[in-house]
């Protein structure tokens, strides 16, 4: 069964792809998982956070064992990429606004073309009435491994959809108020538990920026629902489970143009988080600073400073060695501070660069064992032609966890590699195609925690 699909999507790959010019007829290349799929980080939940800030690092494998869990930091989501931006209307506002409008404060995406000195405004026609734009996908999938088990691999066709609306109004040029949702699906047909994962998410926001004020304000409120399969066999208990989140939010934001070429901004959230496992049921408070310099036309750098508490309703706190301590739940508090560098280029070859290095750490209130440190890095590089477009990016982490160990003297540490590959092509106005690729590895000095994974997808996009 397994066999028989895979040459099917092979043979459709091909098909679809020299058809739409991407490949020659000859020729057959491997893709990614597209940038907005949410998916784990060795088994432990990845939550959607398209507030960008930085999800739980507690694990979220979520039975308690007696074996050790640990925790594990999901890396933050990426930026939708243009492939995957609500669609619009020419006249209205460009994909990039877009992204910026939803996603710009909190993920650091730029707004390209917009005049600094009219304090990142979007100019939009006065208008009264609701702006709808509408889109939705559909594709087909292998992986090898998705449910990133370490030791039992079980792999998968699978198809996938994916569908964004997006509505705005700005009656008062000063105003300006949106809702978006976005749902995104995946029915895997060779596991015969748990075929289906998926996340909903419904934001909406109505902000203040006056031109005439170098300040902005507003709120956004964020409702995601969040359902995923893992493997546990690592952990001695059931093959697989389904884990299911639904979050709310709320995030007041505020931001105050310096100069013409800097803006500081800052954000905070306040979150509910309940899952279908109460012991995981959690509230959390997030806040970062986030100073933006235009240096030129085509270079923006970033410099933030982030904080994030999580409270457990629960889970217990832990001592050196792991075991559940009486009284009191278990509390983290993570602080770290990351900077990135972005240039645009005329170049169809260099459409687009980008690099950043962060770092946090997080500590618990208790005998820290779920205190670690983390360091990553992220290059990204686009490329653009009259049809088609590529956006590639690898991303690399280093855990170390500070009394954790493995054996005598040794600390248990983790790394983390990705890659993500998203070739599309424009086929009309309305359609494109898109081809896919997404590895994903976790390397460490305890076996239970290592695992690696391959998502290929190839796919049609219809937007209006």
């Amino acid at each position: 069964m397994i066999t028989g699909n895979y040459r099917f999507l092979t043979l459709l790959s091909v098909l679809l792809l020299h058809a739409s010019g991407i490949l020659p007829g000859d020729v057959f290349a491997q893709v990614i998982k597209e940038p907005s799929s949410f998916v784990s980080n060795l088994g432990n939940l990845e939550v959607l956070n398209l507030g960008g800030f930085d999800a739980s690092p507690i694990a979220n494998k979520i039975t308690e064992t007696p074996r050790q869990i640990v925790p594990v930091e999901p890396p933050p989501p990426p930026s939708p990429p243009t492939q995957n931006t609500p669609a619009k209307k020419e006249s209205v506002m460009t994909d990039e606004e877009l992204e910026f409008l939803l996603f710009g404060s909190i993920n650091e995406i730029e707004l390209t073309d917009t005049e600094w000195e009219e304090n990142d405004f979007i100019e939009l026609p006065e208008s009264k009435s609701w702006l709808p734009s509408v889109s939705a996908t559909v594709g087909f999938g292998f992986s090898d491994n998705p449910m990133y088990g370490p030791y039992v691999r079980e792999s998968s066709t699978y198809m996938e959809f994916e569908t964004e609306s997006f509505f705005l109004r700005q009656a008062n040029p000063d105003y300006l108020s949106y809702f978006y949702f976005y749902g995104e699906g995946k029915r895997f047909l060779e596991v015969d538990d748990h075929k289906l994962t998926g996340i909903l998410l419904l934001q909406a926001e109505h902000s203040y920026r006056p031109k005439s004020s170098p300040r902005s304000w507003g709120a956004k409120l964020r409702h995601t629902y969040y359902d995923q399969a893992f493997d546990f066999s690592d952990l001695g208990i059931p093959f697989s489970m389904q884990v299911q989140s639904n979050k709310s939010e709320i995030i007041p934001h505020f931001g105050y143009q310096l100069t013409p070429k800097i803006k500081l901004s800052t954000e905070t959230a306040f979150g509910i988080d309940r899952y279908d496992n109460p012991s995981e049921n959690n509230s959390d408070q997030k806040i970062h600073v986030d100073l933006t310099a235009k240096q030129s036309e085509q270079t923006t750098l970033h410099a933030k400073i982030f904080h994030h508490t999580i409270r457990y309703v629960e889970r217990k706190r832990k001592d050196g060695e792991g075991t559940n301590l009486s009284g009191g739940n278990l509390k983290t508090e993570k602080t770290g501070f990351s900077g990135s560098w972005e240039k645009q280029s005329k170049n169809p070859w260099l459409d687009a660069l980008g690099a950043e290095l962060k770092y946090s750490q997080l500590s618990d209130n208790a005998g820290a064992y779920y205190d670690y440190s983390k360091i990553s890095t992220k290059l990204s590089h686009e490329m653009k032609g009259e049809k088609w477009k590529s956006v590639s990016e690898l991303g690399w982490a280093h855990y170390l966890y500070d009394i954790r160990s493995v054996s005598p003297g040794t600390e248990f540490e983790r790394q983390s590699y990705a890659i993500d590959l998203l070739v599309t092509r424009t086929i009309s106005s309305n359609w494109e195609t898109y081809f896919k690729w997404r590895y994903e590895e976790d390397q460490s000095n305890a076996r239970d925690y290592e695992y690696y994974t391959n998502f290929w997808a190839l796919g049609v996009k219809w937007e209006n």
